[in-house]
């Protein structure tokens, strides 16, 4: 090989060299370039996450302003505009789901690490963090339109909030072998957590349905009276026969017959209509749920009879209250099982799957029907309480406020005593109460040691 030609390949081989060190060079250069940029990243959503939980902590410091049925009326009626509901959601809203996040962070860490109570509270972390970012923004047309849109993706978002925190509970429960010794203080953060969830979506929708009309005027054909969600002449005898049909078609569905109702109206205050100013989708929810339980449970006892018991309804107004009585002949039940049908996921009913449409669940669900219609009845004042006669049947007792000023949102706020609640140690009874339900008392040892 002649002297030239070895120059030349020694020249092409120190190229190739020099091309490979700088190709290393640049994937170290851009690897670190990389890395870089995902540390820079990293800080910058732990430094945003830092920065919401101090907001948290902010808020939940304010304690929730409750309205009145009389004041949603006066603000939709007299007035209120787009730009005082704005300035005063961007206040209110982030106050009521700083306090759930709060308390929510108090669950028993087990429970926070199931995948759909992750999701549940990534919803309000993410809710909260859309409406603070409009709290130093000007109420102008821009803002007032943004803030609409994220009202609305706000209740989009958390439509199956209900559905998703009750299969966290039951992932947990599932999982976990001690669950039940925490029955209590879940109990106490489900009543609360689902009572200002009902108070936020009606602040909420009360803003969506006053302000974007097209959507209001659609959605309420036949309904132009409401108020938003409001009704200020909600007479009772339509909302329970509406509730009663809507439950008749799905028993009539699974059942192939249904019980009849026969109503009886009583207003000891003058001889017109009960009528109330009252949320008519609250009260709906609330006869829907009952009037499914009364329809299954007569049916499934009278289900060889050809003429089954009809269901008695009675509606009265006084002064100050305003009631509804729903009784059916469907068997009733002992007091051991009256006294858990208050408890969230109890139900004599299979567990539906999660995916199946609530609409055609066969009169029965997760358990949380009962619970969540005493708080639909409670956030406005009233109440909802269940008298059942084993071997016979079962009455329901709905309580409304009969004026408007006295029906006050009942919401729920973390302080001190709050936390007090969560953080004490687990009681044990400090009855001897036999068990069992036989009637036989269990021997006792009197040296037995105390704990």
């Amino acid at each position: 090989m002649s002297t030239t030609l070895k120059q030349k390949m020694k020249i092409v081989l120190k190229s190739l060299h020099n091309l490979q060190s700088s190709a290393r060079r640049l994937s170290y250069m851009v690897a670190d370039s990389n890395a870089s940029q995902l540390s820079e990243r990293n800080a910058k959503k732990h430094q945003r996450k830092r920065l919401i939980e101090k907001k948290v902590d902010y808020y939940s410091e304010f304690c929730p302003t409750p309205l009145s049925l009389r004041q949603f009326l006066d603000f939709a009626q007299k007035h209120g505009d787009e730009k005082q509901s704005y300035l005063w959601l961007r206040q209110e809203v982030p106050t009521r789901l700083a306090n759930m996040i709060k308390e929510m962070n108090r669950l028993p860490a087990s429970l926070r690490k199931m995948p759909s109570a992750r999701e549940v509270m990534g919803w309000y972390e993410k809710s909260f963090e859309e409406v603070i970012s409009f709290e130093n923004l000007q109420a102008d047309e821009n803002n007032l339109e943004r803030f609409g849109s994220i009202m609305k993706d706000i209740l989009k978002r958390h439509k199956d909030t209900v559905e998703t925190m009750a299969y966290g509970v039951m992932e947990w429960k599932d999982e976990y072998n001690d669950t039940e010794r925490y029955q209590e203080k879940l109990q106490y953060f489900l009543n609360r957590f689902y009572t200002s969830r009902i108070g936020i979506r009606i602040l909420i929708n009360q803003h969506i349905l006053l302000f974007n009309d097209n959507e209001y005027l659609q959605n309420n054909q036949g309904h132009n009276e409401l108020q938003g969600a409001i009704d200020p002449d909600c007479v009772v005898a339509d909302v329970v026969e509406n509730a009663y049909t809507d439950a008749k078609f799905l028993c009539e569905q699974y059942y192939l017959n249904s019980p009849d109702m026969h109503l009886n109206v009583h207003n000891a205050c003058d001889n017109e209509e009960v009528s109330i100013i009252y949320a008519r989708s609250h009260l709906y929810h609330v006869c829907f749920e009952l009037f499914k339980n009364a329809m299954r449970a007569t049916m499934e006892l009278h289900q060889n009879d050809l003429e089954v018991p009809a269901i008695d309804v009675c509606i009265t107004k006084g002064k100050t209250d305003c009631g509804i009585r729903i009784s059916d002949r469907g068997g009733g039940a002992s007091r051991e099982v009256t006294s858990r049908w208050f408890e969230y996921l109890y139900s004599t009913a299979p567990r539906p799957p999660r995916s199946q449409d609530a609409r055609i669940t066969p009169l029965a669900g997760y358990g949380y029907g009962l619970p969540l219609s005493r708080l639909y009845a409670r956030y406005l004042g009233g109440d909802l309480q269940l008298q059942s006669m084993e071997g016979y049947g079962t009455e329901a007792f709905i309580y409304l406020m009969s004026l408007s000023n006295a029906a006050v949102e009942a919401i729920p706020t973390y302080n001190s005593a709050t936390r007090e609640k969560y953080d004490r140690a687990i009681l044990h009874d400090d009855w001897v109460i036999p068990k069992g339900g036989n009637g036989k008392k269990h021997k006792s040892n009197t040296q037995k040691k105390k704990h």
